[in-house]
């Protein structure tokens, strides 16, 4: 049995961004003392380390104390899965970790996402895909099959027809809102949804959340393609009094504009990882960039002209940047990184000055 928590960022658990090691934990015993063979695993986000995730996440303790071997996704090799009925895709690079287990369990916490609306037991799959691969699904263009759908949601619910757990356990014990998944606020629901359909999982969950399941469309868009039902008159729910959980989380914005005076963000077409890691740059750094305001930031990879002296961050700004613009590489770079693309810029300015 394979447990695949949300753990592929480096932050601390009780965070609201990963799951909170003490849910892994829990499933991990309960499954145990059924005689079950366990393994925990993840696929990072670019970047970052799974030794340094594990770790800030609480994953190695769990792991450690219980004996329990810890799978780096990307460190194994990736299997071309065919997807017969795929809208977007055609095939999906998935790593090879699963072939070893007959039992996947989804384990993702509770929260919502800038670009999906949620990110619950389908999305948490995506760190099941290849490192790069990842990427990929927020690279595609547009469909014109469904043009009203973002390509993305289209792509997770192509994913679902071959990837699906055979248990969801979503902790929902302290979640994020807002702006998630990543640069959100806490919330604390304290229960958890388990289901052995990840369809049935995540609408209830979405709707604890005080979200209609109908509007998350990678939901929507997977039971369209047979993976489940997210009509909640059709879905078996244990206790019938179980709405007087909801915990109402506040909405992803539809359009996230910075709150920092003289910092403008010039957002074409960006993945959450790149927006997050500005919000988080400017929330912990805006004090310390106050002496080389104003600036200007592009990400994403729909920009063709920009202002002066943009600062371009991530790689799908490397294009634009090529127009004599700062590029600073990553997927997403860390925001000190870009702390350091800034003074190093502004110092050779501040040189070049001196020497006119």
């Amino acid at each position: 049995m394979l447990i695949k928590p949300n753990a592929g960022r480096c932050v601390a658990p009780g965070l609201g961004i990963t799951t909170h090691p003490d849910v892994v934990a829990a499933t991990c015993d309960y499954f145990r003392e059924r005689g079950a063979s366990l393994a925990i695993g993840e696929g990072t986000i670019l970047g970052v380390t799974p030794t340094e995730c594990f770790a800030a996440t609480g994953m190695s303790r769990v792991a450690l104390e219980r004996e329990i071997p810890l799978l780096d996704f990307d460190a194994l090799p990736a299997r071309k899965t065919p997807v017969p009925h795929g809208v977007v895709l055609t095939h999906l690079m998935i790593t090879s970790a699963l072939d070893g287990f007959d039992c996947l369990v989804s384990v993702p916490v509770m929260k919502t996402h800038m670009h999906c609306g949620v990110s619950l037991g389908l999305k948490n799959l995506k760190g099941c895909l290849r490192g790069r691969e990842k990427v990929r699904l927020h690279q595609l263009p547009p469909c014109a099959k469904v043009p009203s759908a973002k390509s993305l949601d289209l792509a997770i619910a192509d994913m679902a027809t071959v990837l699906r757990p055979q248990l969801v356990v979503v902790d929902g014990f302290t979640g994020m809102q807002g702006l998630g998944p990543s640069a959100g606020s806490q919330l604390h629901p304290h229960l958890v949804v388990v289901s052995d359909n990840v369809l049935a999982a995540d609408a209830v969950a979405a709707t604890l959340m005080g979200f209609d399941p109908q509007e998350i469309a990678h939901l929507l868009l997977a039971a369209q393609l047979g993976v489940g039902v997210i009509d909640l008159a059709q879905i078996e729910i244990d206790p019938p009094e179980w709405r007087r959980w909801t915990t109402p989380f506040a909405r992803p914005p539809q359009k996230v504009s910075f709150e920092f005076k003289d910092v403008h963000l010039l957002d074409s077409e960006s993945c959450s990882a790149c927006l997050s890691t500005m919000l988080i740059f400017a929330q912990r750094y805006y004090a310390e960039v106050a002496d080389y305001l104003p600036l200007s930031f592009a990400i994403g990879k729909g920009h063709v002209a920009l202002p002066h002296q943009t600062f371009c961050v991530g790689n799908c700004t490397a294009k634009a940047a090529a127009g004599g613009h700062v590029f600073i590489k990553g997927c997403p770079p860390v925001a000190s990184e870009i702390l350091r693309a800034v003074r190093n810029q502004r110092k050779r300015s501040s040189a070049h000055n001196k020497k006119c």
